[in-house]
């Protein structure tokens, strides 16, 4: 099988936690993928970047929009239809994996340090910022390496020790700014420390795929169905029924083989109704 991604970017994102692919979607691609997530996040909220968090909640804040249905097909491809983010997800992840539903985003505040994942689940963060970013307007701000567990424990260490906690100027981190240009789609490893600082509203489209345990860890396969079923929009207000996460995508799975092995993979996860559902209906009658 022909690698999607060279030697170097999949050794880079293995040493440091992410690589930026430059180019990796078309100026057509890029345009279309504009289109839907625009026009998708004007239909659920009645324009862009609503969520200004008027009530001081904090958190990431913004739109977020699951983009799995019918009216948005190129959204729609690109979580296993199309090789470049689900068997690019498997080169750089080094196994299987499985995806999540696709997001549409308007991020409308600044986000501290956090990681995607919690668990030591492998996994991919794909992100792709669908206008220019700079440092002084919103690029992606990783501390290359910290997914590695010996030195996330030592940054937590040096950043438990921080004055800023206690309301002090801060000490500094070794952080990489990321710039983009549309087109460019950033991965970073699930467990990498990242941030993003400046910008109004910033225009995104994000995915994530988790590697896939085998039907051989019990373990492995419950907590990674627990993490994909999590409700990620539960406090998020918009159509459910006209924005669903997987029913469209899944009932579309006939004739794309790609997209049945995801599909059958989150079944077997119990993340879409299907063979867990059966068994366990089989099992308890």
């Amino acid at each position: 099988m022909t690698s999607l991604f060279s030697h170097q970017q999949i050794e880079h994102f293995r040493a440091f936690g992410y690589v930026v692919l430059r180019g990796l979607l078309t100026h057509e691609e890029t345009d279309r993928l504009t289109a839907e997530v625009t026009a998708g996040l004007t239909d659920a909220y009645g324009g862009l970047g609503t969520d200004t968090d008027p009530y001081g909640e904090g958190g990431i804040r913004g739109d977020y929009l699951p983009l799995a249905a019918d009216r948005t097909p190129f959204s729609q491809s690109l979580i296993a239809d199309d090789p470049r983010l689900f068997q690019g997800s498997a080169e750089l992840c080094g196994r299987m994996t499985v995806p999540a539903v696709p997001s549409a985003v308007c991020f409308t505040t600044n986000s501290g340090w956090h990681t995607d994942v919690g668990p030591d689940v492998p996994g991919v963060t794909f992100l792709a910022h669908l206008e220019p970013r700079t440092a002084r307007t919103g690029a992606l701000r990783v501390l290359p390496g910290s997914h590695d567990p010996a030195y996330a424990r030592r940054l937590a260490v040096y950043r438990g020790l921080d004055p800023a906690n206690q309301g002090f100027p801060g000490w500094p981190m070794p952080e990489a700014v990321l710039p983009t240009e549309p087109g460019d789609v950033l991965a970073f490893d699930a467990h990498l420390l990242h941030r993003s600082v400046g910008g109004a509203s910033r225009l995104a489209w994000r995915t994530e795929y988790l590697g896939w345990p085998g039907l051989g860890d019990a373990d492995g396969m419950r907590v990674v169905g627990e993490l994909l079923a999590e409700d990620e929009y539960e406090d998020a207000v918009f159509d459910r029924v006209r924005w669903p996460e997987w029913d469209e995508w899944a009932a579309g799975a006939a004739g794309i083989a790609s997209r049945q092995t995801a599909l059958d993979r989150l079944r077997l996860l119990g993340v879409v109704p299907g063979v867990r559902a059966a068994a366990e209906g089989a099992g308890g009658s």
